[in-house]
C-alpha cells in the first residue's frame, strides 16, 4: 500500500484517510528528528511492536521540504533481510531490489586489480548468503515509508536547531523543548537523533553533557570525551554517477558491471559499481583516500557538482572495464565522506541517537544503512515493550546503548580496515607495488581472504542474539516489579 502525502500550510504531511494523529492517552511522546532511512525504520518498528491499548505518540520531523533521499544506490546484506523478515515487510523491499535475496550462497563483491592498462584480473571473489542484493536508495525509503501508520505526523521543513530539557524544581526533566530554525518549537517525552551525521541532536546532546560534567576551562570541541561528537574526515573524498545501462551496453555488451556488485582496485584509490533501479542504471562511484587527512575537521562544501574531467584525470591508465564506465558518466558529484569515530554514549536522559548520527563509517562494507535499521529495530522494540514506561525509558535506552554501540563500533573499524584493503594501504597485507606476477597474485589471493574475513559477520554473528540480549534485560523489570510487590 501506497501513501498518499499531501503539503500542509504548517509543514505537516498528512495521508488521506487516516487515523487521527494523537491517541487520548499516549504512553509518551517520541519525536524522531529525521526522516530517512534510519527515522522511517524506527517509525516502522515502533508502528508493529507498541501496545494498542497503550500506543505511543510518534512525531517525525524532517529538515528537507520532503522525504527525500541523498546517494542513490544500496545495498542490502543478510543480516539487513531478517530484520526485514522480522518486521514483516521483506517481500515488499524484494520487489524494489535488483536482485532479490536467495538463501544460496551467491557473490557478494568480485575484487579486482585494475590501476594499470594490462594484467587486471579479478583477484577475488567475496561468496556470501543471500549474494548481494542492490536497489535505488528512494526505493528502500519508499518502503519503509508505506509502512509508517496514518496516526504518526510528519513534520517536513523542520531544521532542528538545539533541545532543552525542561526540569522541575528538583531538576528532574519533565520533557524535552525543541527548537527549529524557522522559531517554531514542540515539546516530546522521548527525543531520538536520526538527523545523520550532521545530527543536531547529538550536537545538542554533547553540549549539554559538557557544561554538566566537564571541565568549563575546555571546549567542547577539545574536550577529550565530548570532541568526539564533532564530524571528522575520513580522508575520502568520492565522485557518484548513475550510468545508463543500455548506454554502456553499446560500449561493452559483457561487461562485469551487468551483474555483479564490483570494487576496482589500485593504490589509494577505487571503484565500485553495481546495478540498482532493476538494471536501469549502474552506480557508480569513485574513491581517492588521502590517509594524512584522516581525523581532520574538513572545511568546505560535504557535497557537490564534479566537472567530468576531474574523475577522468584519477583513473587516467586504468583498465578498459573503468574507462568504458568512465565514458558513460554525465553530471558526476563529489562528495567528502565524514565520520562519527569512537562516540563514548549514544544515549543521555530520554535522548538517543541511531544510525549515522552515532556511528557514520566508511562506505567499504555496505553497512551504513544496515547499521541504522539494526539500531531501529532494537531501539524500536524496547521502547514499544509493554513493560517501557516514561519513568523507565532513560534505563530502557541504556539497554539499546549496550547492546548497540559497542557493536557498531566494531563494524565501523572493520570497514575502515578494508577500505584500506581495497586501496593496498592496508599494513600487513599487499601494498600495490612491484611484484613478480605469480607473487602479486599469490599476495592478492591472501589479500582477498583477508578482506573475506571482514564480511564474515553478516553471516556469522546472528542478529536475533543482540535482540535476546536487549530482550533479557528489558525483563528484569520484572523481577524488579515483583520485589517492590514483596515489599
Amino acid at each position: 500500500m501506497s501513501h498518499t502525502l499531501q503539503p500542509m500550510s504548517d509543514g505537516e504531511l498528512r495521508r488521506t484517510m487516516g487515523a487521527p494523529a494523537t491517541s487520548p492517552n499516549p504512553r509518551f511522546r517520541v519525536a524522531i528528528c529525521g526522516a530517512g532511512i534510519a527515522g522511517l525504520a524506527l517509525a516502522t518498528v515502533l508502528a508493529k511492536y507498541e501496545c494498542k491499548d497503550s500506543p505511543i505518540e510518534v512525531a517525525i520531523y524532517e529538515r528537507h521540504p520532503d522525504v527525500t533521499t541523498f546517494g542513490a544506490g544500496i545495498s542490502v546484506w543478510q543480516r539487513t533481510w531478517r530484520v526485514m523478515q522480522l518486521l514483516g515487510i521483506d517481500d515488499q523491499l524484494a520487489k524494489a531490489s535488483e536482485r532479490p535475496p536467495s538463501k544460496a550462497v551467491g557473490p557478494g563483491f568480485v575484487y579486482r586489480r585494475a590501476d594499470r592498462t594490462k594484467d587486471t584480473y579479478n583477484y577475488f571473489t567475496v561468496m556470501l548468503p543471500f549474494g548481494s542484493s542492490t536497489m535505488h536508495r528512494s526505493d528502500l525509503v519508499q518502503v519503509l515509508l508505506n509502512n509508517v501508520p496514518q496516526s504518526y505526523t510528519i513534520h517536513i521543513g523542520k531544521k532542528l536547531v538545539d533541545y532543552t530539557e525542561m526540569t522541575d524544581d528538583d531538576g528532574n526533566v519533565k520533557y524535552y523543548e525543541l527548537h527549529f530554525a524557522d522559531g517554531t518549537t514542540a515539546e516530546a517525552d522521548v527525543v531520538i537523533g536520526a538527523d545523520g551525521v550532521k545530527s543536531s541532536v547529538r550536537m545538542s546532546m554533547y553540549d549539554i553533557a559538557h557544561r554538566q560534567d566537564c571541565s568549563p576551562d575546555v571546549a567542547r570541541e577539545h574536550c577529550p570525551r565530548c570532541s568526539a561528537a564533532t564530524p571528522k574526515w575520513t580522508g575520502i573524498i568520492t565522485y557518484r554517477a548513475l550510468i545508463p545501462t543500455e548506454r554502456l551496453k553499446k560500449i561493452d555488451p559483457e561487461h562485469q558491471g551487468f551483474r555483479y556488485t564490483l570494487c576496482y582496485s589500485g593504490k589509494s584509490k577505487h571503484v565500485v559499481s553495481y546495478p540498482v533501479s532493476h538494471g536501469s542504471f549502474i552506480n557508480w562511484i569513485g574513491f581517492k583516500t588521502r590517509p594524512e587527512k584522516e581525523g581532520t575537521v574538513y572545511e568546505g562544501k560535504w557535497a557537490e557538482e564534479a566537472p567530468k574531467e576531474e574523475i577522468l584525470e584519477l583513473f587516467e591508465g586504468w583498465e578498459k572495464e573503468v574507462q568504458d564506465m568512465l565514458q558513460c558518466v554525465e553530471r558526476p558529484t563529489r562528495w567528502v565522506i565524514n565520520m562519527i569515530a569512537g562516540l563514548p554514549f549514544s544515549v543521555r536522559g530520554r535522548v538517543a541517537l541511531l544510525g549515522d548520527a552515532v556511528h557514520a563509517m566508511e562506505t567499504h562494507l555496505g553497512a551504513g544503512a544496515g547499521q541504522s535499521i539494526e539500531d531501529a529495530y532494537i531501539l524500536g522494540r524496547l521502547l514499544a515493550h509493554p513493560l517501557t514506561t516514561l519513568d523507565r525509558v532513560h534505563d530502557v535506552l541504556r539497554i539499546y546503548q549496550s547492546v548497540r554501540l559497542p557493536f557498531a563500533h566494531t563494524i565501523f573499524k572493520r570497514a575502515r580496515e578494508t577500505g584500506r584493503m581495497c586501496e593496498f594501504n592496508c599494513p600487513g597485507e599487499y601494498d600495490g607495488s612491484p611484484r613478480d606476477p605469480i607473487d602479486e597474485r599469490d599476495e592478492l589471493d591472501a589479500l582477498g581472504k583477508s578482506i573475506h574475513r571482514n564480511w564474515q559477520w553478516q553471516w556469522r554473528e546472528s542478529f536475533d542474539e543482540q535482540w535476546d540480549v536487549a530482550e533479557w534485560a528489558i525483563e528484569q523489570f520484572l523481577h524488579v516489579d515483583a520485589q517492590k510487590a514483596q515489599e
